[in-house]
């Protein structure tokens, strides 16, 4: 779909919704002014909002087959104007936090053109925050969460050479620094891709088995110490891969994890995994609409939402339904605006030279 920019107003269409799939009209969308950048494939991989402040992060390279891949980052002022920061470039961004003006973090991955690394924004400037995990110098973060007072990153740390090691990690951030938390026995055997929860002793993190086939795998936190929690196994063969797009609470006993199976050789064939904890047990979950994958998970507006590439999802407490989302594209990230409402952020343009766009949900 076409890419716009500045205040576009996009009507939604109004229908009833119903398990099949049909859209709940959910008012329509304005777009926003969004920084491009031509000639360059431009991607925002990340929003966060906290505190009065909207931050959105990505990465930018070269069209095609990238040799490099650098950091971007934008400030979302109070008119809804995107303004470019300066970032120091630490790569292939994947996720971030905010807390307030002078609070926010971003974490990018390892990668072949990217080295992981840390972020932090002191209300005048972004510095790179070391973060080093004993007997593994090659450290690749994956996600990074504020809960309350705290800020939490997550992800997984290696060693090459004669005597390999693979390591998964969780640090919190203490007194300007991140600080290494025990991890129970067997996560090294498990990549964890996200961490989100009700409160600062009630977190989760999710994500799957390092061997195959692969399964998926949790681990909550009662404010001492993770501990595994099992998750229902499913029907996967040995070439499928699971994608962890996100875990998140809606209420402490309301606790959802979005991911995607897919066979490796035909990923025309994915399937949408739906997670929710009941206070007691995780169980699987059929989605409401006739997606293939299934997205990140956004609080906002009293809601949680699902922002996949196939369908945007609105949970309300009771139910999931299909919502329509604006005409510009899929939306792939988002944030809860100071006001409650939903700001979110695609791809649209040239599929050879992406560029990012941003709408946000008119009441």
């Amino acid at each position: 779909m076409s890419r716009r920019s500045g205040a576009t107003v996009v009507a939604a269409v109004v229908a009833v919704v119903g398990v099949a799939g049909t859209a709940l009209a959910e008012g329509s969308w304005t777009g926003e002014e969004f920084p491009g950048r031509p000639d360059m494939a431009s991607y925002v991989t990340t929003v966060s909002s906290g505190g009065g402040q909207t931050w959105a992060f990505g990465s930018y390279s070269p069209p095609g087959s990238p040799t490099s891949i650098t950091a971007q980052g934008f400030h979302r002022e109070e008119s809804g104007r995107w303004v470019e920061v300066p970032l120091p470039d630490i790569g292939d961004v994947v996720s971030s936090a905010v807390t307030g003006p002078d609070n926010a973090w971003v974490v990018s991955r390892f990668s072949k053109v990217s080295s992981g690394g840390t972020l932090h924004w002191d209300g005048r400037a972004w510095t790179e925050v070391p973060l080093e995990v004993p007997d593994a110098p090659r450290v690749s973060p994956s996600d990074v969460a504020a809960v309350g007072p705290d800020v939490w990153a997550i992800g997984s740390a290696y060693r090459d050479g004669e005597d390999p090691i693979s390591r998964s990690f969780a640090v919190r951030w203490v007194d300007g620094g991140w600080q290494g938390v025990p991890l129970p026995p067997g996560t090294d055997e498990q990549n964890f891709a996200s961490i989100g929860g009700a409160a600062p002793d009630d977190l989760w993190m999710a994500g799957t088995t390092v061997g195959r086939p692969q399964q998926l795998v949790s681990m909550h936190w009662d404010g001492a110490q993770w501990s595994h929690v099992p998750v229902p196994p499913l029907d996967t063969a040995e070439s499928d891969y699971l994608t962890v797009h996100d875990v998140a609470a809606f209420r402490p006993d309301d606790v959802w994890l979005s991911a995607t199976q897919t066979p490796y050789d035909t990923p025309e064939a994915s399937q949408p995994v739906l997670m929710h904890w009941n206070g007691a047990e995780w169980s699987r979950q059929e989605a409401p609409a006739q997606v293939r994958k299934l997205g990140k998970l956004v609080q906002a507006g009293g809601a949680l939402w699902n922002l996949g590439p196939d369908a945007l999802l609105r949970y309300d407490g009771t139910g999931w339904q299909q919502v329509d989302g604006p005409q510009e594209g899929a939306l792939t990230n988002g944030a809860e605006l100071p006001d409650g409402r939903l700001v979110g952020t695609g791809s649209g343009g040239d599929s050879y030279e992406p560029q990012p766009f941003a709408v946000v949900q008119n009441r």
